[in-house]
This record gives C-alpha cells, sequence and structure tokens, in this order.
C-alpha cells in the first residue's frame, strides 16, 4: 500500500494553495524538482512565477499530456511546469479561485512505483510460496517417527 501511495505522490502533494486575486504570493519550494501549477477547471486563470532574489521572470513551458486531479469537490488542470530555481518563488495569478503549486509528477519515477508497487508483492509472496514447499517436502519426507 506504501508502494502505491508514493507511486501517486506527485498527483497528491502541494506546496502552497494560491489565490487568483492579482496578488503576489511568496512559495517555499523544497528541493529541486520541477513545480506544477494547477488551474482550477472553473476558471480562466493565468500566473506568472518570479525569482524574488533576481527579480526575473522563472520560465515556464506547457504541460506536455494531460493531468488532471480532485480535491475537495473541485478539479485541477495541470497548465504549466517551472524549475524551483533559488527554492523561493513569487506566483501571481489572476482569474479568480485558486491555484494549486506542487510538484510535477516525472513519468520515469511514476513508472517505477508502479513497477514496484506490482513486483515486490510478487517477489516477496512468490518467496514466501518457495519456503512452504520447501518445509512441506522436508515435512513429507522425514523420517518416520519411532513410538517408545
Amino acid at each position: 500500500m506504501s508502494l502505491f501511495v508514493w507511486t501517486l505522490g506527485g498527483f497528491l502533494d502541494s506546496d502552497a494553495t494560491v489565490r487568483a486575486d492579482g496578488r503576489t504570493a511568496t512559495v517555499s519550494l523544497e528541493g529541486d524538482e520541477r513545480r506544477m501549477l494547477w488551474t482550477d477547471d472553473a476558471y480562466a486563470q493565468e500566473c506568472e512565477v518570479v525569482d524574488p532574489e533576481t527579480g526575473d521572470a522563472v520560465p515556464t513551458r506547457p504541460v506536455t499530456g494531460n493531468f488532471t486531479r480532485s480535491e475537495g469537490g473541485d478539479d485541477w488542470t495541470g497548465q504549466a511546469t517551472f524549475d524551483a530555481g533559488s527554492g523561493t518563488v513569487e506566483v501571481t495569478c489572476t482569474g479568480d479561485g485558486t491555484v494549486i503549486v506542487g510538484p510535477a509528477p516525472a513519468i520515469d519515477s511514476f513508472v517505477l512505483g508502479l513497477l514496484a508497487t506490482i513486483f515486490v508483492p510478487l517477489f516477496l509472496g512468490g518467496g514466501g510460496l518457495v519456503v512452504l514447499i520447501v518445509t512441506t517436502v522436508l515435512f513429507a519426507s522425514g523420517r518416520p517417527r519411532s513410538e517408545a
């Protein structure tokens, strides 16, 4: 079960929820992995990401593929990804509602997690089956017990 949760962690984690009201929100990012802006499907939202240390806009890339998530009765779609940079960014969004900033799901770690979720229990179960068979064979082929 924990492997399954780890596999889906990229879809469930978030760094911050930003109001799309035109005000700037400072977001601290742990690690150096790519981040994704998840926009609320009910609103037409646009966001700008700035590195506060340099004042430069952080380049965002459109999402390749279709990433969606539901939370609290609302639906979000992954709109753009960006690099964590210095670890702190300023996010300004417009269009009403909220925008989620979180880790971008990585396909390679998702596939690895999916394979681990399938093959680790299979390996452990197979090992248990081998131990059961060996124990049964040893028990059945043992010397007959003499009655004293």
